[in-house]
């Protein structure tokens, strides 16, 4: 089982930085020890249907917290919520990465830092 978990949310308009991310992760060999989880928050069947294929887990992103109604509807606002709540979408994990869909991974160093970052119950974070 993967202990560490990369994770990013998107919706249908922002698929393709999200699908480049997800590649851009798995172009390293050791994304193989890293599950790769993805909230969505509006991505259409056929965009689940090409992720659902290289990625570890999917899930719907939710409102976590009461927000005010002139904010509903606008789902790709859960990317600031969720991310508090990595824990509970995705449960079976040691530690948790958030990447914002339009980033790219060009180093898998960085990817290191930032799990070593938060060992010893400590929070990595820029």
């Amino acid at each position: 089982m993967k202990k560490n978990a990369i994770i990013s949310l998107a919706d249908s308009n922002y698929f393709d930085l999200l699908n480049e991310l997800i590649d851009s992760i798995k172009q390293f060999k050791e994304s193989d020890k890293v599950a790769i989880c993805i909230l969505d928050a509006g991505l259409s069947k056929d965009q689940l249907k090409i992720l659902s294929s290289k990625v570890d887990e999917i899930k719907k992103a939710e409102w976590d917290i009461e927000i005010p109604f002139y904010k509903k509807g606008k789902e790709w606002l859960k990317s600031q919520i969720s991310r508090a709540f990595l824990p509970k979408y995705f449960p079976n994990y040691d530690k948790y990465l958030w990447i914002d869909c339009d980033a790219w991974i060009n180093s898998w160093e960085c990817i290191e830092n930032y799990f070593k970052a938060c060992e010893n119950n400590k929070l990595g974070i820029t």
